[in-house]
């Protein structure tokens, strides 16, 4: 077993985390599949509005790759599809009929011997979009030989899903994945865990357990690899979202397509934060309705650094498992730079009174403008990755392709990165930043 212990990062005590109980499923009459939530596709659609679909049906195929087909994530029919700029699509919304849903049979049992069978079983069930790789975190290509999977079971986002929790009933289903997609790659299956979580994992000799101690972004898949196998331009490392491993486990051992899984709705204005059993694409009106202190709120599909913003009629995205809700404020204190703190005052370096050990309220308010980059190396206190950050920020500002390879761009995401924005004294959004590079990287090759 490997143990990796991070000092460097920051737990942000945010109030509203849920509650340890699953409350009722909630019934989701629509839910979305957007192109959105894909990096680099270039989406042609299968369908049309008013066709009726099943779950598992080819929705839309990647035109640069169009072996790659994304299934159909609910049973029933196309009720709208909405277009953007140059008719380039956003979102497709299904009706969701429930007697159809319900009638979701087996397939034949298959065997899976190696990486050709599991590869070409994901592509024939519309699947393959559930595996997705860095660098770059887009969905792999199924061509690509990977120097290794990794699947993070330690989820350390501020108001993110406790998976020891949500997946505990789940362990038939997560090592029938694990056993798939071992068979993936030549090199080594590395799962996280934090301490005494997914004991049972130690017993399947063909995975490597890497057990993660320390404070967000401890978790981070990108924080991982750069602790125990750091990746360069040459090197593809496909992963899985933790939520994702029951479902592609029963459609290994089962053959079938479930959507469902367990989110939580959380945030200082959620009334009842809780974990609710949901699915992919849920709506977010039908768990946040009625169950917000307040109107001015700011939705959003996924954890508070890396979510996407959303509205009260949006939907979750396909990688997400979490809805967080914080309220909208655009009210700033009088000299409050020169405020002495107390529980008014969230500070991560308890530069003020009070400091950050109790749950605090915080809103969308970011206490400053946007100015030049500052260096006092708030970014490096809370970043424990082997990179110089500022620098890096620098070269890709900079537009030095050269510099930012050298500097590890591979190794980044946005989310590695999250916390630097929150604690940044120059406002800066550093993962936009990291992603500009990502994106200048990725086109120039």
């Amino acid at each position: 077993m490997l143990k990796i212990k991070v000092k460097k990062g920051h737990n942000i005590n945010i109030a509203g985390a849920a509650s340890g109980e699953i409350l009722a499923p909630q019934k989701n009459t629509t839910v979305s599949l957007s192109p959105e939530n894909f990096r680099y596709i270039k989406p042609k659609l299968l369908v049309k509005e008013n066709d009726s679909v099943k779950l598992g049906d080819p929705i839309f195929f990647d035109k640069l790759n169009p072996e790659i087909k994304w299934p159909a994530i609910a049973s029933g029919t196309i009720s709208k599809i909405i277009y953007g700029e140059r008719r380039a699509v956003k979102e497709i919304i299904f009706n969701v009929d429930p007697q159809i849903e319900n009638d979701n049979s087996s397939g034949k049992d298959k065997k899976l011997s190696n990486k050709d069978d599991v590869v070409n079983y994901l592509l024939e069930k519309n699947m393959w979009p559930f595996i997705t790789q860095r660098p770059f975190n887009k969905v792999a290509n199924p061509s690509d030989n990977p120097k290794s999977i990794i699947v993070s079971l330690a989820n350390t986002a501020p108001l993110s899903v406790d998976y020891n929790f949500t997946l505990a009933s789940n362990k038939d289903s997560i090592i029938s994945a694990l056993i798939n997609l071992k068979k993936l790659t030549e090199g080594k299956l590395f799962v996280a865990v934090r301490p005494g979580e997914f004991n049972y994992l130690s017993d399947l000799d063909f995975i490597d357990i890497v057990e993660v101690e320390g404070p967000h972004p401890a978790g981070n898949v990108g924080v991982i690899l750069n602790h125990i196998s750091p990746i360069s331009s040459k090197d593809i490392v496909w992963t899985v979202q933790g939520h994702h491993l029951p479902i592609l486990g029963k459609l290994f051992s089962d053959g079938i397509f479930d959507p469902t899984m367990i989110i939580n709705l959380s945030g200082p204005i959620v009334k009842n934060p809780s974990y609710f059993k949901s699915r992919i694409g849920a709506s977010l009106e039908s768990h946040c309705k009625g169950n917000l202190s307040t109107d001015k709120a700011r939705i959003i599909s996924g954890d508070v650094l890396t979510g996407k913003e959303s509205m009260m009629n949006g939907y979750l995205g396909f990688y997400h498992s979490s809805i967080s809700v914080i309220e909208e404020s655009f009210d700033r204190s009088f000299i409050g730079w020169l405020h002495p703190g107390g529980s008014s005052k969230y500070s991560v370096f308890n530069a003020y009174l009070g400091g950050n050990k109790s749950p605090y309220s915080f809103t969308t308010l970011q206490n400053g403008s946007h100015r030049a980059f500052v260096p006092i190396e708030a970014w490096e206190k809370v970043f424990p990755m082997d990179i110089y950050i500022n620098a890096l920020a620098r070269s890709i500002e900079a537009n030095d392709f050269e510099e930012m390879e050298q500097l590890g761009i591979y190794e980044c995401d946005e989310e590695d990165v999250a916390l630097c924005s929150f604690v940044c004294p120059s406002k800066t959004d550093v993962g936009a930043i990291i992603r500009k590079g990502l994106d200048t990287v990725y086109f120039d090759k």
